[in-house]
């Protein structure tokens, strides 16, 4: 009973090792080795590895724009929503405290989104200038992150909210290949 026991073990851990090994192939070298020098590896990876153009990308810039192409579709639907719910609310009184707040937190990101995907060809300079303003944006956390949503929240209020968190997780990624990038390019 012992061996068929440690033979169970045996073909769990093969079995197993199998599945991990399987995983981690799936993804090139090229997104693996940039993911893991981010402060979220199995995230990195997973998004990117979802992007037909990220397998095919044989440096770290192409990864990074797809990666901050995904946080800009983000809050491209969060600013959307937004601008929507506000428009609904016009002439009602003060908004509620977190969509005034998230909103202006998107729209923060948007902005800086914007300029780094409309900047001129001097790739150097879009990326320092967006690795400035991520450095100070993830220093202090702006109030939609730390504070929203609240109990009083509507469910579009909390779905703003969702994406901007869900954008806020992903910048700390952005700017470890960002960088990457810029102690490559310095």
């Amino acid at each position: 009973m012992a061996a068929v026991g440690l033979l169970v073990l045996v073909g769990l851990q093969v079995v197993g090792g199998w599945v991990a090994a399987q995983e981690a192939g799936d993804a090139p070298a090229s997104i693996v080795g940039p993911c893991s020098r981010t402060g979220d590896k199995k995230a990195c990876v997973e998004l990117l590895s979802g992007i037909p153009e990220a397998r095919k990308a044989t440096t770290v810039g192409p990864l990074a724009e797809l990666y901050l192409r995904a946080i800009a579709n983000q809050t491209t639907e969060a600013k959307a929503m937004a601008t929507k719910l506000l428009a609904t609310m016009k002439g009602k009184g003060v908004p509620p405290v977190c969509l005034q707040q998230c909103t202006a937190s998107v729209d923060t990101l948007s902005n800086a989104l914007a300029a780094f995907f409309s900047a001129s060809a001097d790739v150097n300079k879009k990326y320092r200038d967006l690795d400035g303003f991520l450095v100070g944006f993830l220093k202090q956390p702006p109030i939609c992150m730390s504070v929203c949503p609240i109990r009083s929240c509507d469910m579009e209020e909390v779905t703003i909210a969702d994406k901007f968190h869900q954008a806020w997780k992903m910048l700390g990624v952005a700017h470890d290949l960002i960088t990457q990038i810029l102690g490559t390019k310095s």
